[in-house]
């Protein structure tokens, strides 16, 4: 079944955020589910199901290659290689994890805070330029 959908920037990025709260809230839903006290009845409106499962698993592999599709799309929009905005989207999230540690110890502040800056200076020469936007 193909669709001939077009949509345009905003609209998918608009899906895209939607997608990814309800995503949150799904998550949460689990958590919430699997924190309960297993002597406390189960809520019937809370159950989950094998069947379910499976249909979750194949939403998870669509995604894996709604994914790639975007990180290609970006990739052709930048003159870039796919490899090449995967390995940049990594490190991106190298840093944030680096950022979301913490308040560091003053001692160790110096050396986290230049590799920080190192790696900030490094993705910034590598991000692709921006293109400007014809209308």
């Amino acid at each position: 079944m193909e669709m001939n959908v077009s949509i345009n920037g905003n609209d998918l990025s608009t899906r895209v955020r939607r997608t990814l709260q309800d995503m949150a809230v799904i998550r949460q839903s689990l958590l919430d589910i699997s924190e309960e006290s297993p002597n406390v009845p189960a809520d019937p409106s809370k159950c989950l199901d094998l069947e379910l499962a499976g249909e979750l698993k194949s939403v998870v592999d669509a995604l894996r290659l709604l994914l790639w599709a975007y990180i290609k799309a970006l990739s052709a929009k930048s003159g870039r290689a796919p490899a090449e905005v995967l390995n940049w989207y990594k490190m991106e999230l190298a840093v944030e994890m680096l950022r979301s540690v913490g308040p560091r110890p003053a001692a160790s502040q110096g050396c986290i805070s230049d590799f920080e800056n190192l790696v900030n200076h490094t993705l910034a020469a590598a991000a692709p330029a921006p293109k400007a936007h014809i209308q």
